[in-house]
């Protein structure tokens, strides 16, 4: 279960460590890491700057939500 929850491929996001090359990624495994890291913090602000395509960083790495129109 836990490695589909890192590589089902249903609402892919992104990540990266130097915010130069990016991964796929499921959007379920990024959520995770974006509350547990900012869960003492302004999390609706966060949630609402990573919804809107914005890098979201988490300790080493950067998300972001994947472009939904390069999915095609």
């Amino acid at each position: 279960m836990i490695n589909e929850l890192f590589v089902s491929q249903y609402n892919i996001a992104e990540c990266s460590i130097d915010g130069e090359e990016w991964i796929d990624i499921s959007e379920i495994a990024v959520l995770c890491a974006v509350n547990n890291h900012y869960c003492t913090k302004d999390l609706d602000a966060v949630l609402i700057h990573y919804n809107n395509g914005h890098i979201v960083p988490v300790e080493f790495v950067l998300y972001r939500k994947k472009d939904v129109a390069r999915l095609i």
